[in-house]
């Protein structure tokens, strides 16, 4: 603002002073309303213990889930909810948690456990943490077998209900109020798991209720909102065995992350992840484990975003009370005799393989260039036409030795673990099975002109209450990088194996084996 000189020269003061005074004073509101909604607001972290991973379904885990969010919804509780949605049977550490707690600028941290317990249809523990990490109170709920399985959930449910209505106004459970010129902030929504073929122990983040103090952007800038989900997957695999604490894991993103219409980070920008604990597995059935944090992933402007991510894993289960029970029944008895040495055996490590996927979100709000990010746009993919090329392959982390490959009516071609073949495929829908019995389980593949795609063969372990190990194998449309990653790994099979372009017939190539006799 410029003041002719000598004229109205101590008006001009006066009008800047007060435009400073004004922009103090709404500065002081912000800062004090983010003040009150970190001292109200609270992280809450649900985790599933192995009993749930072992003895229950994935629904009851999300009813759960879905009860205490609508519970703290309803009792106005300003909250930031995360899931530990562990299928690999591995549980969080406590202090891993703690941390996230600290970064979301909550003042308490609500643990919740969701067990399964040998005699009890469901288990809730519900501990609450100040900043400090010291415990401040906790409740526990459970219902026993002797009621039905829905009826016995929901008792442990209106329970737990019950013992927190009594925490209402306490540290973890106080309701939010507001300034009378501000409004709530929306709901954050829990983090959804991604289903794989092979499961991975995940901890991913909604949207921070608290984020750091920022101005707004510019047309100069581009906002990176704190929150922002990246998906990635591992590039190398990682074992319990060979890892060490301390050491840096790669990874890369698993598509484009986008700010409007503008790639902000790039479909297979490199990230970092760090080893933050190992256990090698020992004798009693010790099963290996390892904790991994995700840390920085590259801008298209090459710069670092920080990221925000857990993984625990732990190494599957030996099957041991099976085999030695097996081994009774077989040598009538004779086995017991061995039985003392049992412990001697080792657990099995835990493993984290290459194309695993992971999930994580920035941390932080971040202000772009914007000349610098439109200048760094990766250029779009060239479209591609003639047929599509499909590579089958079977993990060297799999189960069993060797399957058949069918694809419509015809058997396409013969897989051993470790190998792979590719084949040329006209644009179709075509339906893939590992056997020749139409009982077995169908995988649909929508094959587009020009398109490469990659089918993994996975063989999964399903409980079982009989004396023996159930694998079942089944086919699995994965991601392009995924099934690049994974299939550079492997060898190719032999011609005599694979089925050559002149001996298809579409017809039944394309057929759908289910209708073959209609």
């Amino acid at each position: 603002m410029d003041c002719p000189p000598n004229r109205n020269r101590h008006g001009c003061h006066i009008i800047l002073l007060l435009i400073l005074l004004h922009l103090i004073a709404a500065s002081s509101a912000h800062t004090q309303a983010n003040s009150m909604l970190s001292e109200q607001s609270t992280f809450v972290f649900i985790q599933k213990t192995s009993g749930v991973a072992k003895f229950s379904s994935h629904q009851l885990f999300q009813h759960v889930v879905d009860d205490l969010q609508e519970y703290l919804k309803a009792h106005e509780i300003t909250t930031v909810i995360r899931t530990g949605d562990l299928s690999s049977e591995a549980e969080m550490p406590l202090y891993a948690v703690q941390e996230m707690a600290r970064n979301s600028h909550a003042m308490y941290l609500l643990y919740v456990i969701v067990d399964r317990p040998t005699t009890k249809w469901l288990k809730a523990t519900v501990a609450c943490y100040d900043a400090k990490g010291q415990q401040v109170w906790a409740e526990e709920s459970s219902a026993g077998k002797e009621l039905l399985r829905h009826n016995g959930e929901q008792n442990a449910l209106k329970r737990l209900h019950q013992k927190l209505d009594q925490r209402l106004g306490q540290p973890g459970l106080l309701r939010a109020t507001f300034p009378s010129q501000q409004s709530p902030p929306a709901d954050t929504p829990v983090a959804k798991p991604v289903s794989e073929p092979q499961p991975v122990p995940t901890s991913v983040a909604a949207n921070p209720a608290v984020t750091p103090e920022i101005h707004d952007e510019s047309p100069q800038t581009i906002r990176l909102a704190s929150g922002t989900p990246v998906h990635l997957f591992l590039a190398e695999t990682l074992s319990s065995k060979t890892a060490q604490t301390g050491a840096t894991v790669k990874l890369q993103v698993l598509g484009d992350v986008k700010v409007g219409d503008l790639v902000v980070i790039a479909n297979k920008a490199p990230a970092v992840g760090r080893i933050e604990a190992v256990q090698n597995a020992g004798r009693a059935w010790r099963a290996g484990r390892l904790v991994l944090k995700l840390q920085t992933v590259m801008l298209v402007n090459q710069n670092q975003q920080q990221l925000e991510a857990w993984n625990a894993s732990k190494g599957a289960g030996t099957g041991a009370a099976v085999e030695w029970t097996n081994a009774v029944l077989q040598s009538y008895g004779l086995a017991l005799f061995a039985l003392p040495f049992a412990p001697l055996q080792h657990g099995n490590q835990a493993l984290l393989y290459k194309g695993t996927q992971l999930e994580a979100v920035t941390t932080g709000d971040a202000l772009l260039p914007r000349g610098d990010i439109e200048a760094a746009q990766p250029k779009p993919a060239e479209p591609r036409s003639g047929p599509a090329i499909v590579t089958f392959y079977y993990p060297n982390f799999g189960h069993g030795s060797s399957m058949d490959i069918w694809c419509g009516q015809l058997k396409v071609g013969h897989l051993s673990r470790g190998g792979k073949f590719s084949l040329s495929l006209p644009p179709a829908r075509y339906w893939l099975r590992f056997a020749r019995s139409t009982r077995a389980v169908m995988t649909p593949l929508d094959a587009e002109s020009g398109t490469e795609n990659y089918v993994s063969v996975v063989v999964v372990r399903e409980p079982s209450t009989q004396l023996e190990i159930n694998w079942q194998p089944h086919l699995s449309v994965v991601p392009h990088d995924i099934g690049e990653a994974q299939s550079a790994d492997t060898a190719t099979a032999k011609s005599q194996h694979v089925l050559t372009a002149d001996k298809f017939d579409l017809a039944q190539l394309q057929a759908d084996p289910r209708k073959k006799n209609k």
